[in-house]
Formats: C-alpha cells, structure tokens, sequence
C-alpha cells in the first residue's frame, strides 16, 4: 500500500491519495492508496474546498473519511508520502524501521526517475529500498520545494494550489508504477 500523510487528513493527503488512484487507474496499475494524518481525528470528512476542487478534475473525494497515523497504519505501508519533513519524523517516531520506506512528495518521483520503476518481480517495499538507498541512508535529502504546503482554513484558490502541486508527482508516481514502465 502506498500511504500519503499530512497533519489533518482532511486535506492534502486525501487529495493526493485520490490522485494518485486517478492516475494509477488511467495507467492501468492496480495498487492500493491511503492516507492518514499525525493530529487527524478518526471519521472527519474532507474539506470542501478539497472535494470542490478534485470534482473540477472529475475526482470524487466526498467519502473520505479522516484517520489517524498509528504504528499499525504505517507498518501497513510499503512507500510512505509525507507531505512536509515534520510529517516524516513523525512517521519515525512512531516506526523507526519505516524511515527508509518515507519521502516527501517530490524526493519519491526524484528518486523514482533516478532508480527507475519497480522490476516486474519486486515489491513496492523493495523499491522503496532502492529509493532509500538513492539518498545515501539520510533520514531525507528532500528540499523545502518537495513540501506541499497546508491549504487548511485558506480559500479555494489555496487548495486549487495544492492540487496542482500534487497533480504533477502523482501523474509521475503512476507513470513509475504502471505496468508499462
């Protein structure tokens, strides 16, 4: 399962897990997606600027529904989104072993297209190996650029935003995972 993180789960991880599965279905890929948020309360639905806007590119987002990040979720992960830096070391915190499985949004197409996609035979938990290890072992060698800002109690212009900044890694993302690549 690929799991996207932010801090609500109301926001920019629902959108890029519906993004990503957009794209991953058009690629014909059939991978798992999720998300969940490191403050997010169990059951809140997305914001509406958030369905609005993924309902312009013809997205449904209105049965997602909030979880929280817990060692549980996480160790059902095999790549790991986080949207900032904070939301990785959380995700350390709560499993440190899942460190070299978590990237920000824009360092897992970077190294994606560096590694390039999984073979035929390996598992998304191995590629996130060699995505790792593409980084030299650091907890991180995202840039402030591979961060995806909060749209949270902003306007529907802030979330238009988002979305576009997720639009392009996702589209990337499923192109790495599709059975074509």
């Amino acid at each position: 399962m690929i799991l996207f993180v932010c801090t609500g789960n109301i926001c920019r991880s629902p959108m890029g897990e519906a993004l990503l599965r957009h794209h991953l279905t058009a690629a014909g890929a059939d991978r798992p997606v999720a998300s969940a948020g490191t403050h997010a309360m169990d059951g809140g639905p997305a914001t509406g600027h958030g369905i609005e806007v993924l309902a312009d590119r013809d997205i449904d987002l209105t049965g997602h529904r909030s979880r929280h990040l817990d060692a549980e979720v996480i160790d059902g992960a095999d790549l790991i989104v986080a949207m900032t830096r904070r939301h990785e070391a959380a995700v350390a915190r709560l499993d440190p072993t899942a460190r070299g499985r978590t990237f920000l949004v824009g360092e897992v197409v970077r190294l994606g297209g560096q590694v390039g996609p999984p073979a035929a035979d390996e598992g998304l938990r191995a590629w996130a190996t060699r995505l790792d290890a593409a980084r030299g072992g650091h907890m991180t060698t995202g840039r402030v650029a591979d961060e995806v800002a909060d749209p949270y109690g902003e306007n529907r212009t802030a979330y238009e935003q988002t979305a576009n900044r997720l639009e392009g890694p996702c589209s990337a993302l499923a192109r790495l995972l599709s059975p074509a690549a």
